[in-house]
Parts: structure tokens; C-alpha cells; sequence
């Protein structure tokens, strides 16, 4: 999978170069390169690489001492042992500090290849779990916000029509004005929840998403509603003129 970067740690430049050129990089992997231990964990602490292949044998830091090193930071790169003394004890005290897998040298391009893809085929899988899960949290999310916007939008458009239809008996019925008043402005109280919905749904993108449990949403609809109202601009109450006497 081209992208991934790599980082090769051995004092040899002819296997340094060897591995760049003739297997890595035309693979389409980012190859990082460092000629000891000592540059090779701090190239390593910094860049956080998929992949870490580690030779054994260096002067001033062995292999073995970097990655115990190594594991006492946050680095969790994949590691690949190459060495050319491959016994049993080094093989398992390898594994338990978490390497992937080992390279008897001399090795051939080919098995270094095969090393490479068995070591990152499992982190491939788990990003493509994350992404998928990250599909899937961004997919409820949608969801959750349209289920209760439409909610929000619903009621308040309930309001609107019943203002209407109050208001239309209202004037049938020559009500005081003060009456008529009350009922326009519950009405353009709904118009502005309505208008506050339509301003959250438009940023819909921008809104925190939170850890999605089944009881509570996952975006927080109200408090972004609340701050839609707020920039509303209520107009003051008038002063009304005395109408016609209330009908008994």
C-alpha cells in the first residue's frame, strides 16, 4: 500500500540504500533512513512511522537496546527484526517487546516484501475499521440531527398554523386589538424557532459531534438552538390602543 512510511534503521548503507531503492521505494512506501540506533530512535519518537526495519547488530545501540528504548515511548511503530544471528533467545525476547516478524540476512527482495506486507496487513485492517466506524458515527449523526430537527421544525410550525387559524377567528369575531396582538406574536415567536432551525440545520457540519451512546444524541441540537435564538432580534412589545369590548 503505497503512502505508508517506513523507516529503516541499519549501519550498512548498502542495505540501506538496497532497501530504499530496490524494494521499498518503488513500492510507493515513504522511506525514512538512519545509520544507527541512538538517530534511529529519535527519528522514530518524532516521525511515528507504520513500519520500523531494525537491524540488530549496531555499533553504540544494538537493536534490541533501541527497541527496549523505543517501547518506553509513545512510539508504537510496527517493527521488523533484520539479523544475522537468529537464534532462539533473541527471537523471543524480539517478540515480547512486540516485534512483528524477523529477516535472516542475506535476504532477498522478495522475502523482505512479504515481511513488509504481513507486518502492515494488520494495521491496513484496522484503519479500514476506523474509517468504517468513522463512516458510521458521521452517517448517525445525519440521522440523529435530522430526526430532531424535524422535531424542533414540527412543533413550531404547529404553533404558526394554530396562530393562524386563532388569528382568522380573531378577526371574524372583532376581537380587541390587544387579543389580535397576542396571538400574531406567539406566531412570530414560532417563526423564529423555525428560523433558528433552518440556521442549525444549515451548519449542520460544524457542530460537535460527542460519543454517541443509546440515550443521549449525538450532536447537541439544544444548545445549538439556544445560540441561534439568541442572535434573534425580538422586536419590543407595542403599546395597544383599547379595542372593541371582549364579545360575552
Amino acid at each position: 500500500m503505497s503512502g505508508e512510511t517506513i523507516l529503516v534503521i541499519d549501519d550498512s548503507l548498502e542495505i540501506r540504500s538496497l532497501l530504499e531503492r530496490s524494494v521499498l521505494g518503488p513500492l510507493g512506501y515513504h522511506v525514512i533512513l538512519a545509520s544507527d540506533g541512538k538517530s534511529g530512535l529519535e527519528v522514530a519518537v518524532s516521525n511515528s512511522p507504520d513500519l520500523i526495519l531494525l537491524d540488530m547488530s549496531m555499533p553504540g545501540m544494538s537493536g534490541l537496546e533501541m527497541l527496549v528504548a523505543l517501547r518506553r515511548t509513545e512510539c508504537r511503530s510496527l517493527v521488523i527484526f533484520m539479523t544475522s544471528y537468529g537464534t532462539e533467545n533473541i527471537a523471543v525476547e524480539a517478540f515480547r517487546l512486540g516485534v512483528r516478524d524477523y529477516l535472516n540476512k542475506p535476504f532477498t527482495l522478495e522475502e523482505v516484501q512479504q515481511a513488509v506486507d504481513r507486518a502492515l496487513r494488520e494495521s491496513r485492517l484496522v484503519r479500514e475499521r476506523e474509517e468504517l466506524g468513522r463512516r458510521l458515527l458521521t452517517a448517525e449523526a445525519v440521522r440523529v440531527t435530522v430526526i430532531t430537527l424535524s422535531h424542533y421544525l414540527n412543533n413550531n410550525l404547529m404553533t404558526v398554523s394554530g396562530s393562524l387559524t386563532l388569528l382568522s377567528e380573531a378577526l371574524e369575531q372583532n376581537l380587541p386589538v390587544i387579543d389580535v396582538y397576542e396571538i400574531v406574536q406567539k406566531g412570530q415567536e414560532s417563526v423564529r424557532g423555525i428560523q433558528a432551525v433552518m440556521n442549525v440545520l444549515s451548519r449542520t457540519t460544524d457542530i460537535k459531534l460527542v460519543p454517541y451512546s443509546n440515550t443521549s444524541p449525538m450532536i447537541d441540537i439544544a444548545a445549538a438552538l439556544k445560540e441561534e435564538l439568541k442572535k434573534i432580534t425580538v422586536p419590543p412589545a407595542k403599546k395597544m390602543r383599547d379595542g372593541p369590548a371582549r364579545r360575552a
